[in-house]
């Protein structure tokens, strides 16, 4: 309904400075006035309010009171010189009928109307998206989502000096054990079981490339299997623990 706050013009028992709603009808809603869930009348709120000051500016309005609604606010039929004003602005396209019924006999006071303003776009449009969206309200009981782990470049950087650590150790027993091969020094030799463990620790990538480097062990298949499952069973560990990183 319109808001429309005509008291300074109104004789008693309204002269005591309190808002009122036009009795029957409904008009565009002012930019952020529109209730979630309410079906708000479509068209230009500043030419509404325009159009309703050109009504009542000047005339003596009598006003009856026909009901008080939920906040407390009288609502009334009102009319200007003899002109209804709820009528007038239904006339003019600035209000539709809405809640009750009314009399629109305007008779030969319609003569007096202001012409209605022309349909145009006004400086502060109604535009939903400036409005932001709408609130999401989440229930008391929803359990609240972890974040994310923020990177914490003091706690990750000694498993990365581990990691490389433990890749140079594998790939330095790789080419010890490659000299002693080569050398026929076959009792000094590093057991496999040695080259796996430290490639189990997390020394596989410099285990591969010192298999492909050094030319070691490259065409042992009994030993490059159990180097391919440990290898497979780290990458998934990997790829598991940076999709629970991501995903918080």
């Amino acid at each position: 309904m319109v808001d429309c706050r005509l008291s300074q013009l109104a004789s008693p028992p309204f002269a005591d400075k309190r808002s009122m709603r036009l009795e029957g009808i409904d008009a565009p809603e002012m930019p952020g006035a529109c209730r979630r869930g309410r079906v708000c009348v479509d068209g230009d709120p500043f030419a509404a309010r325009d159009y309703l000051r050109s009504l009542t500016a000047g005339k003596v309005l009598q006003c009856v009171q026909a009901a008080t609604d939920n906040y407390d606010q009288r609502i009334v039929n009102c009319t200007a010189n003899g002109v209804n004003i709820g009528c007038a602005m239904i006339a003019a396209g600035q209000a539709v009928p809405r809640y009750a019924s009314l009399d629109c006999g305007i008779g030969e006071a319609a003569s007096e109307l202001p012409p209605a303003p022309p349909q145009q776009r006004s400086e502060q449009p109604v535009i939903a998206a400036e409005l932001g969206p709408p609130p999401v309200i989440v229930p008391d009981d929803t359990p609240a989502r972890m974040a994310a782990p923020k990177a914490d470049f003091g706690i990750t950087l000694f498993p990365l000096l581990g990691l490389v650590l433990i890749n140079l150790v594998t790939w330095a027993l790789f080419a010890t054990d490659k000299r002693r091969a080569s050398a026929g020094r076959s009792r000094e030799r590093i057991a496999e079981s040695t080259l796996l463990g430290w490639a189990a620790l997390g020394g596989s990538p410099a285990a591969w490339w010192a298999m492909h480097r050094l030319r070691h062990k490259s065409a042992k298949d009994i030993f490059k299997q159990p180097l391919l499952l440990i290898t497979g069973m780290q990458a998934g560990i990997a790829i598991g623990a940076a999709w629970w990183w991501l995903a918080g």
